[in-house]
């Protein structure tokens, strides 16, 4: 089985988990006796172990080598997803959460960085479009289990560690294959060795990457998560029918990166990152303004379509913003700003729903979309400076 195969895989099983917590939620909180505004507690959980995993990343990455770092990422994901299934606490469900954060932000940085310096936007698009898979199999995993069987939501949990214990032994058969080469690379600044934290960090592109990240994974996650609570107890949707378009949603996601990555190689990133970015717009202020359900669909599925390509497109785009010695730190740096976005976004749009009313949370979604043009179309312009100046 080929490595881009593998790591296409590692992202099913990412998507599955952050797919099925969507529609997990509304039994786990009954479970725990929580509200909506405990899920952002989780979210914060996954994140902050993302955040570390990612954000030294490159450091550790230098020492370990790719392979032993996704290896060691799908082991945290299995133990924690056992956890899970098994623990019957609050307490205990947060630090399960945290360690299965640690896990994904190791595999998805790992991968992300393999895959950035070995094959093209198209692929990168299609190893993120297998997340799209993931997150829509998430959901209807969930619904069957515990809706149509019906099991408890830990039944689900369990399911999707058996699976993740696939991906732990096709890492631990295939970690010496994961090697960087940097020796067919350009040297850039003259020297070949890996950058530190700190050096990177003084590029300024760095910080638009990082917050381009943190707008955009903060919006996904908003609307793969919360979008359920608005369906079903703000506008009375059956939580199956729910379910099924949160589903869908994770769908277009997968045909959206398969479509606009192939389009990324032929007419430029940075043309189809704007189409996107402004195709976001208008599906928030479909999901915001709701003359009917049929628009709301309408408006997270085109959600759906247009968000497909900025996170793998603009990873693939980094090491012609930053150069190549700098991709591993700033690949994850962009995934640390990712866990922020999807631990602060998020856990805040769900805090203003309880408290102001389910339909803040479309108002808080275009907020989100009109700063992911702003920040796009800023590394945009650097970057054509960059091409005027070579």
């Amino acid at each position: 089985m080929s490595l881009l195969a593998i790591g296409c895989l590692s992202f099913i099983a990412i998507g599955m988990q952050g797919g099925a917590l969507g529609v997990a939620w509304l039994q786990m909180q009954d479970t725990f006796g929580r509200s909506l505004e405990s899920l952002g507690i989780l979210l914060l959980a996954t994140t902050v172990g993302g955040f570390f995993a990612s954000f030294w990343s490159g450091r550790i990455v230098a020492v370990t080598g790719v392979g032993w770092y996704c290896l060691i990422g799908a082991l945290l994901s299995l133990i924690g997803l056992v956890a899970i299934s098994l623990t019957p606490t609050w307490v205990g469900l947060v630090i399960s959460t945290l360690i299965v954060g640690l896990g994904r932000g190791a595999i998805d940085t790992g991968v992300n960085t393999f895959v950035a310096q070995n094959y093209s936007t198209t692929s990168m698009n299609w190893l993120h479009a297998t997340f799209g898979i993931g997150s829509f199999l998430g959901p209807l995993l969930v619904i069957f289990l515990v809706i149509t069987l019906p099991l408890t939501w830990q039944v689900s949990y369990a399911a999707l560690a058996t699976f993740q214990l696939v991906i732990t032994a096709l890492f631990g058969v295939t970690r010496k294959n994961w090697d960087l080469d940097y020796r067919s690379q350009p040297r850039g600044v003259g020297e070949m060795r890996s950058p530190s934290a700190k050096e990177s960090l003084k590029l300024g592109m760095v910080w638009l990457c990082i917050g381009l990240f943190a707008i955009h994974t903060g919006l996904e996650v908003s609307a793969g998560q919360l979008t359920n609570n608005l369906f079903v107890e703000s506008r009375g949707i059956d939580p199956g029918l729910s379910g099924l378009w949160i589903g869908f949603f994770w769908g277009f996601i997968t045909l959206g990166r398969v479509v606009f990555g192939g389009l990324s190689d032929r007419i430029g990133i940075a043309p189809v990152l704007r189409v996107c970015t402004l195709g976001t717009v208008v599906g928030t202020l479909l999901l915001w303004w709701n003359p009917a359900n049929t628009v709301s669909y309408l408006g997270l599925a085109l959600m759906g379509l247009t968000l497909a390509p900025v996170f793998p497109s603009s990873v693939s785009r980094t090491p012609r913003l930053v150069g190549i010695w700098h991709s591993p730190n700033v690949i994850g740096f962009q995934g640390a700003g990712a866990a922020l976005g999807v631990a602060i976004l998020p856990s805040l749009t769900g805090v203003l729903g309880d408290r102001i009313g389910f339909e803040v949370i479309p108002l808080c979604m275009t907020l989100m979309a009109l700063a992911q043009v702003l920040v796009h179309e800023a590394i945009t312009r650097r970057e054509q400076r960059i091409d005027m100046a070579t």
